[in-house]
């Protein structure tokens, strides 16, 4: 606390007199001028005065989610967070779902495009949407797919769910499937697919979306989707972590410093056909106007989490109470 030793003894009465009045009784300052006998002016100066000497201390007692939230966006740069309750009635993703749904429906509007990425997070999400609420909107995969085998809740799968929810009102695309395991190939079908301008139009626009909605993976042995699909590139979950990886968003692996992990033998799987990249959600979210919303929740995820905040790959964290309170405890 400042010392009060600029206060002489006459004023540092008064300014006790109207902290007692204006904090504790709640009287405002002309019924405080009235009563001192001065002038509104002075109480304005007296109060101001006893705030900058250090005798006001101002604690904020907000709910926790409301100061969790708070925490994030000044921790972590964020333009918005939405942290859900920790041990509520169901499971974490559909709560995170829920939660989701409602903030992109307050952020969304008529006529904007809207990206997906690929997870069960999202599906939640997507689930919880009310129907028939926005008209026009364009959608778009962030990803195209590149297997045959693991059939999962891929961007083209998602985003003909939320079409369904805005029919007929609504205009949806899916970027091409190609069973491809080698950079090489990878590379030639996709010079040959951006020939094609249709191809190409879906591909740029979806680089370049109003919102994007995206999931963050974890990476364990029982996670379905990028580790498979890793697997099938011949890349093991031990491997990955030998490699540094915490996490994926958009299939575009991570450290814990949110750097890409940008290695000869995750190429082929990074590079998949006609994907968006970790850089370009990193460039959306800097965008004014842009929205890259982030949902994931669960202590399994934290580190993943903890990685995509650290890389600023979104703008907005939907998460849960536990992983909003350890982001902010290891961060401070």
């Amino acid at each position: 606390m400042k010392s009060s030793v600029s206060l002489s003894p006459r004023e540092l009465r008064q300014t006790v007199h109207c902290l007692e009045l204006y904090y504790r009784r709640g009287r405002s300052q002309k019924d405080i001028a009235r009563a001192l006998g001065v002038s509104a002016a002075t109480v304005s100066r007296l109060l101001k005065r006893a705030f900058d000497e250090g005798l006001v201390r101002v604690e904020l007692d907000l709910p926790r989610r409301e100061q969790l939230e708070a925490g994030l966006v000044e921790q972590f740069g964020l333009r918005d967070a939405v942290v859900v309750a920790a041990g509520g009635r169901g499971d974490v993703k559909e709560e995170l779902g829920t939660a989701a749904a409602t903030y992109f429906e307050k952020i969304a509007a008529n006529g904007l495009r809207v990206g997906l990425s690929c997870g069960f997070t999202l599906y939640q999400t997507i689930r919880q949407l009310h129907e028939r609420r926005f008209r026009d909107l364009a959608l778009y995969p962030l990803s195209g797919e590149s297997t045959l085998e693991l059939v999962d809740l891929f961007p083209n799968t998602l985003v003909g769910m939320m079409a369904a929810k805005y029919r007929p009102h609504v205009h949806a695309w899916a970027l091409p499937v190609q069973h491809l395991l080698s950079l090489r190939e990878i590379e030639r079908e996709r010079r040959r697919l951006l020939r094609d301008p249709a191809i190409r139009r879906i591909y740029e626009a979806a680089q370049d979306v109003d919102i994007a909605l995206v999931g963050i993976g974890l990476i364990d042995e029982e996670t379905p989707g990028f580790c498979s699909l890793a697997a099938s590139y011949g890349v093991s979950v031990k491997r990955l972590r030998q490699l540094g990886v915490v996490g994926e968003i958009n299939y575009q692996p991570f450290d814990h410093e949110g750097r890409i992990v940008d290695r000869p033998e995750l190429r082929a799987l990074m590079r998949r056909v006609l994907s968006v990249e970790g850089e370009r959600l990193q460039a959306l979210s800097r965008r004014e106007g842009r929205y890259v919303v982030a949902i994931a929740g669960g202590k399994a995820k934290l580190e993943a989490v903890r990685g995509a905040v650290a890389g600023r790959f979104m703008n907005v964290l939907v998460t849960d109470e536990d992983v909003a309170a350890a982001l902010l405890r290891q961060a401070g």
